[in-house]
């Protein structure tokens, strides 16, 4: 022991790192990497390199893994925090196998970021125009992609409630399929080009979760099953990003775009799954809330489940009823969406559904929001019972 100590007599003098070495460049090399960027990160515990060969012999040695390690820039705050595997960015293939929303910021980063004039009914909210913008210290490209989703697809498509958004809360899916259509309507070429690649790791995760939201293949769905309306929104967002992506859709005869079979197999098994469990009834709104529930947290709940289903309307009509007839578990085949199916009120009151600030949302609020009225099932009111149905379509926020 002593014979091969002595051998090593170059020891380096960095507080805390016992590394010595027989040769005094060895060490020389070995020093620098204290003091000089290291570019190259292993993935998988976090240490981090300042050579490719480094990286790959300590991969080799550490974690029993021979195959290439791709040089990253920061791994997620997921993977960082259980020490995982991370190819770099957002969102990764491991974030999106384990279901959760995956981002370069961590908890306590985004802890921050809320903004004391945000009135909140459910949870924190995260509008593009809090102070998210400014100290949320998180993926550029996310930023500007959940901001950009608000002001300019949201304006179009408002079944999204902005102002109780959160980013901590919210359903992976939805978060995801949000960011892939900011990075798209950006514009920028490089953002479109992730856009596309996360609109196709999004179709994977939403296949593999097919068991979970698909209703329309469930024996026992019904109306007192449980609504995965972030599901259902985010999976509605990737139909929407398909139609508005030019290299996946074509144009027919009447210019009426038309869906691969895959997405348009994904939204016809959307519209059955809302139908079993009977979505586009008003009562059944009602009835999955209590009298003593907070009224703000009532009202919005059901102006998002309507504007869904209005936004989901628009988006079968648009096709033009080209969606595969496909035979769902009772053995009958969907007879698609029909506006004499809407049996709800139109939504109401914008400037309260656009509220964000807690002054806006007192200055918009009126005395029917402020009071549950849960038994008040305002059937005279319903899209369906209209003599013109289609004015649900000509509504002002889902008109292009």
């Amino acid at each position: 022991m002593d014979h091969s100590v002595s051998k090593r007599q170059f020891a380096c003098q960095h507080p805390g790192c016992n590394a010595t070495y027989r040769r005094k460049e060895h060490l020389s090399r070995h020093e620098a990497q204290h003091n000089q960027r290291q570019p190259f990160h292993c993935s998988i515990c976090g240490h981090d390199f300042g050579r490719s060969d480094t990286l790959r012999r300590h991969v080799r040695r550490n974690h029993k893994i021979n195959e290439p390690i791709r040089r990253v820039r920061q791994a997620c705050a997921n993977c960082r925090g259980m020490k995982s595997r991370c190819e770099g960015g957002a969102p990764c293939s491991e974030c999106l196998r384990r279901k959760i929303f995956c981002s370069l910021m961590n908890q306590d980063e985004v802890a921050g970021a809320e903004s004391s004039d945000k009135w909140i009914h459910r949870t924190p909210t995260l509008p593009p125009n809090s102070s998210f913008s400014s100290q949320l210290h998180c993926n550029e490209k996310e930023r500007q992609a959940l901001q950009l989703y608000f002001e300019l697809f949201h304006p179009h498509w408002p079944f999204i409630h902005q102002g109780s958004f959160n980013v901590l809360s919210e359903t992976p899916l939805l978060l995801q399929a949000m960011v892939a259509i900011g990075l798209w309507v950006s514009g920028e070429q490089s953002a479109q080009s992730v856009a596309i690649d996360l609109h196709k790791m999004l179709n994977v995760a939403i296949l593999q979760q097919k068991d979970r939201w698909d209703a329309s293949v469930a024996e026992n769905a019904c109306s007192s099953c449980t609504w995965r309306i972030p599901t259902y929104q985010a999976i509605l967002l990737h139909i929407i990003f398909s139609m508005i992506h030019k290299g996946d859709v074509h144009v027919g005869l009447d210019l009426r775009p038309t869906l691969p079979s895959a997405d348009t197999d994904l939204l016809e098994s959307l519209v059955l799954s809302c139908k079993r469990l009977g979505m586009f009834y008003y009562p059944n709104m009602l009835a999955r809330f209590q009298e003593d529930e907070l009224p703000s947290y009532v009202w919005v709940s059901i102006e998002e489940v309507k504007r869904f289903d209005l936004a989901l309307y628009k988006v079968w009509k648009t096709l033009g009823n080209r969606v595969n007839r496909k035979r769902g578990a009772t053995g009958v085949a969907s007879q698609g969406l029909e506006a004499a199916e809407l049996q709800f009120p139109l939504p109401k009151n914008d400037p309260l559904w656009n509220a964000i600030t807690k002054h806006e949302w007192l200055a918009a609020i009126t005395e029917d929001v402020e009071y549950n009225k849960l038994r008040d099932t305002r059937e005279d009111e319903w899209i369906s019972k209209s003599a013109e149905p289609l004015r649900a379509v000509e509504y002002q926020h889902f008109t292009e």
